[in-house]
């Protein structure tokens, strides 16, 4: 009788070595590398860096311009310190416009290019990855509008003279400064907040001032004390307190911060709540 030859034992696949993942095994990206990733995003895209470019030196050069204009009417310290603060304020609105931009690019580009999908097969809860979006243009517009609206005060103080460099330690001039570059880190955080919802780059802008500017205004045309209270606490009209040198006292200007975060807060979560519910 003829031995049957003898079969190969089946080979032994023990969890630890097996080559399937549960996706509990998967490894997740966390919300630093988060941040870290949209950073480099943001820094890839060649208009970021001319966005960026320009609102640190278009307010600067206006503010050479509007202080060489007052030059002849300074007489003394006083005076110079109030024409290099008004040469920073009266420059306000172009970096605001830029930065909003540049939020609103953020917030659009991967869904004009059609890499949103990867980003989000990635994190598919989509929350962390609009929140980590959120704090990458915050951080930026905050430091560029810091950087710019120091060089403008001191540049404009060198050429008037008299003394006023030394007035960027004056309280006023730091609240001004502070008050500007935190308003245009909301303004911009609200553009890319309108960026991710209605993904188009000139939506999102136009969204963005309408919100900031066009309904404020609008509101407060209506003859009703109420409607008019609301307009006033929306983001606009409170940022204007916080960039003016005068008329705002403390209870005033802790009532516009509360109200822009407050408003920036609302945005950012109505965007976290449409993004995720939508299909793309």
């Amino acid at each position: 009788m003829t031995a049957q030859p003898a079969r190969p034992a089946p080979p032994t696949t023990s969890p630890a070595t097996s080559s399937t993942r549960s996706p509990a095994d998967t490894p997740r990206l966390g919300f630093g590398g988060l941040v870290a990733s949209e950073s480099l995003k943001a820094r890839g895209l060649r208009s970021t860096w001319w966005l960026l470019s320009l609102a640190l030196l278009v307010p600067v050069l206006v503010a050479v311009i509007t202080a060489l204009t007052e030059r002849s009417d300074v007489t003394d310290a006083d005076t110079a310190l109030a024409g290099a603060v008004g040469a920073f304020t009266d420059t306000n609105y172009l970096g605001l416009l830029l930065l909003v931009v540049l939020g609103t690019i953020v917030g659009t580009t991967e869904y004009e290019r059609g890499a949103v999908l990867t980003t989000f097969a990635v994190v598919p809860r989509r929350v962390p990855v609009v929140l980590a979006k959120v704090v990458v243009v915050a951080v930026v517009a905050l430091v560029v509008s810091v950087a710019s609206g120091v060089v403008s005060f001191f540049v404009a103080a060198l050429v008037l003279g008299h003394g006023a460099p030394g007035g960027i330690a004056d309280p006023v001039v730091l609240r001004v400064l502070a008050g500007t570059a935190f308003y245009q880190a909301a303004a911009a955080v609200i553009a890319l907040a309108f960026g991710l919802v209605v993904r188009s780059s000139a939506g999102g802008i136009a969204a963005t001032l309408g919100f900031l500017y066009v309904v404020p205004a609008l509101l407060q045309a209506v003859p009703v004390e109420a409607v008019g209270r609301f307009a006033r606490s929306l983001p606009g009209p409170e940022g204007t307190v916080l960039e003016l040198p005068s008329g705002a006292d403390g209870a005033t200007l802790t009532w516009s911060v509360v109200a822009i975060v407050v408003w920036t807060a609302v945005v950012v979560a109505a965007a976290c709540v449409v993004v995720r519910r939508r299909d793309v």
